[in-house]
């Protein structure tokens, strides 16, 4: 369905024409001051993303939505965390049409190729499928169950109730390659970071990834750093003023949802669906944990997002090829940057999908650590086969890279993905596991940010409450007759 992130060399002479005529953003927006400014970093992150159409199963009558944008399958998704900290949900999208095949929006750009996101829903899949809708405007509350949010909401919990020492932090991830949608306007910005507001809190998660591949190629339709830049600005206080403070609300609305969905269900029906005692027990345990103490927006770009200007190809190792022309993504992050900077938790770098090119991670990471706190970077690895003629470096640089970064204390890595797909990628569905667990005992990622809250504990070959956890409660008897 969709894929994370590749840098095409395709069209380049159109793009290094328009790349010379330089993009700014608007200085008239500014980021406001934030009421829960990102706590001290006291453990390394070792992210994962998850693509959600692996482990996936799209089909069942016990669990609301019947899986219609998939669920993962906990046998599977359990082991596959236990190396990670952090997992982020891939992907929560803008378009109405994903499009994992294409390069850029034509020559020259049209808004047909790269239309305007319909300021109506953020989906899950092509806008014409059944359930592809996750949040739109009428969703106004904890009860609005689409099953889009069942998906991700399932991978959070899953993170949480796991068993493991300490709970994942979730976040959704928003865009990746396949998303061609622009935000477009001012009026659509300020739609969107309700939405994503929504999203968040209706799924639970712990923040948002925004994936945003495309900003530069945008530009020569719409002024997309600025909107970006509008878009996070609003975003950061959706998350701090509006979901923070209804998060228990919700998790209360959402048990109550749940119990009367179980009650109205047949006897037999009963019998086989733990989906509902599961959450009921996981939404007591939210309520119980309070609202988090923040809300993450994670910013992910690429290996030349941040350039040193006196040289600016040295992000590449020596005797590496170098590209014939400047990337138009070329220093998106330090662009973006002293806008963005004080709204945005951590910068994961796509070290990878590199088109040949041979990085040099520690200085992609010096180099962003120019512009951005060094706790908040967070460097991205893909083993194993990559997208646009990317080649993997191999486990031993990977592994000194994050023996570095954690003597310098930068923020952590992630890889991608969580689970690849053994048929299309058999040499990463190999090694990225391999490498998670060698990473995780040199990092040792934990909860980052202050105490871990404590959740109540599944099946781990099952993923649902024990068979000893309370069942729901029966619906109260009738009144007396008058």
């Amino acid at each position: 369905r969709v894929k994370g992130s590749k840098i095409s060399m395709v069209s380049l002479r159109w793009w290094v024409a328009v790349a010379a005529l330089g993009t700014a953003v608007a200085t008239a927006v500014a980021t406001p001051p934030r009421s829960d400014a990102t706590p001290t970093r006291t453990a390394p992150e070792l992210g994962g993303f998850l693509e959600d159409w692996i482990w996936a199963k799209w089909w069942d009558n016990n669990i609301p939505g019947n899986c219609l944008m998939g669920c993962l399958e906990p046998s599977k998704l359990l082991p596959g965390m236990d190396a990670y900290s952090t997992v982020s949900y891939g992907f929560a999208l803008l378009t109405e049409n994903p499009n994992a095949d294409q390069v850029d929006c034509g020559t020259p750009p049209s808004a047909e190729q790269c239309p305007v996101w319909d300021q109506q829903a953020i989906y899950a899949a092509a806008k014409g499928k059944q359930g592809s809708i996750v949040v739109d405007a009428a969703t106004t509350s904890a009860t609005s169950l689409t099953p889009g949010v069942v998906s991700i909401s399932e991978v959070c919990r899953l993170g949480r109730q796991g068993p493991y020492a300490t709970p994942k932090r979730c976040k959704v991830s928003l865009g990746g390659w396949s998303d061609w949608a622009r935000i477009g306007s001012a009026e659509a910005a300020a739609k969107l970071a309700v939405l994503v507001g929504k999203l968040v809190l209706y799924t639970f998660a712990d923040g948002v990834d925004l994936d945003f591949e495309h900003l530069s190629e945008f530009e020569p339709l719409s002024d997309e750093m600025t909107l970006f830049t509008a878009f996070i600005v609003a975003l950061r206080t959706e998350l701090d003023t509006v979901v923070k403070p209804a998060w228990v609300q919700a998790a209360k609305d959402r048990a109550a949802l749940l119990q009367d969905m179980f009650n109205k269900l047949q006897p037999w029906q009963k019998t086989d669906a733990p989906y509902y005692a599961t959450n009921i027990r996981y939404m007591n345990d939210l309520v119980n944990n309070s609202a988090p103490t923040f809300l993450e927006i994670a910013f992910t770009t690429r290996f030349n997002a941040f350039l040193d200007p006196t040289d600016p190809y040295n992000y590449l190792k020596k005797g590496s090829p170098r590209p014939n022309s400047t990337f138009i993504t070329d220093n998106e992050g330090t662009k973006l940057w002293p806008h963005i900077g004080t709204a945005i938790d951590s910068v994961n770098i796509m070290a990878y999908d590199a088109g040949g090119l041979e990085l040099n991670f520690t200085q992609i990471m010096i180099n962003a650590a120019r512009v951005v706190p060094a706790s908040k970077v967070v460097i991205g690895f893909e083993p194993g086969e990559q997208a646009a003629g990317g080649i993997w470096e191999g486990n031993a640089t990977d592994l000194s890279t994050v023996e570095w970064l954690g003597r310098n204390n930068f923020g952590g890595a992630f890889l991608w993905a969580l689970n690849v797909d053994p048929a299309s990628n058999p040499d990463g569905a190999k090694f990225t596991p391999e490498l998670a667990s060698a990473i995780q005992k040199i990092l040792r990622p934990g909860w980052p940010y202050g105490k871990a809250p404590a959740y109540s504990k599944v099946d781990p070959s099952t993923g649902w409450a024990p068979a000893s956890a309370p069942s729901p409660s029966p619906p109260p008897p009738p009144p007396p007759p008058p």
